[in-house]
């Protein structure tokens, strides 16, 4: 699933390289809050969500070539996180949702696409 339509339907807005979401494709998604996990979870169609909000997020996402990073709770991130994604092509969104409701969206588009293909 195109990262673009994902998160046009989980209600997400897209902040940096539209471009990109446009093209990349989503298979899978990995919720945490934890650096370690998120760097050995990603991958070039995973989509990485978290809480987490600093300017290094994009570069652990660009380390692992994740596909994207999701920020929750309508989080409005700092400029200079905003400007580290963009320089590194990484597509930044935000869910208006939390956590929970954010991974159960996700999961329903994905699992969903997965079932529609069988």
């Amino acid at each position: 699933m195109r990262l673009e339509y994902l998160a046009n339907k989980i209600g997400a807005k897209v902040l940096t390289n539209r471009d990109r979401a446009a093209r990349v494709e989503i298979e899978r998604a990995y919720a945490g809050d934890a650096m370690s996990n998120l760097l050995s979870e990603g991958s070039e169609t995973t989509l990485l969500v978290t809480n987490l909000s600093n300017a290094m997020l994009p570069r652990v996402a660009q380390l692992v070539d994740a596909a994207g990073l999701c920020l929750l709770s309508g989080l409005s991130p700092e400029r200079e996180m905003i400007e580290a994604a963009e320089e590194r092509g990484i597509v930044l969104m935000v869910s208006p949702v939390g956590m929970f409701e954010t991974c159960g969206r996700l999961y329903e588009c994905l699992d969903g696409e997965r079932s529609a293909s069988q």
